[in-house]
């Protein structure tokens, strides 16, 4: 059964651009060497003064979280982050669970 997870992001208002720039990287890494990764889409959010990034993670199974989880990819963006200090907060990770709905009509 597939795990599914939120993760919010805060990057300073200065630091958007530098951040969006990080998501292609972050994103092309986990989709050539996670392919337990079914789904990684970063979004913005919020107001010009207060961004938030939604990130929206689907992964086959609790391997492929883990595979993530220990990622090179992973280590560099927490590692990028204390050098070039991106971030307002912490990154928060919500794991979901599905109770109800859809995903597709196909």
């Amino acid at each position: 059964m597939a795990l599914h997870f939120v993760a919010l992001l805060h990057p300073k208002p200065d630091r958007v651009a530098r951040v969006k720039e990080i998501a292609h990287k972050v994103c092309d890494e986990v989709h050539d060497k996670e392919p337990g990764a079914l789904k990684y889409q970063w979004f913005r959010t919020g107001s010009t003064e207060k961004p938030l990034i939604v990130v929206w993670e689907t992964y086959l199974d609790q391997a492929a979280v883990d595979t993530h989880k220990s990622g090179s990819i992973l280590a560099w963006l927490i590692e990028n982050d204390k050098k070039e200090s991106n971030m307002a907060a912490p990154i928060e990770l919500l794991p979901l669970e599905q109770f109800a709905g859809w995903e597709s009509r196909s």
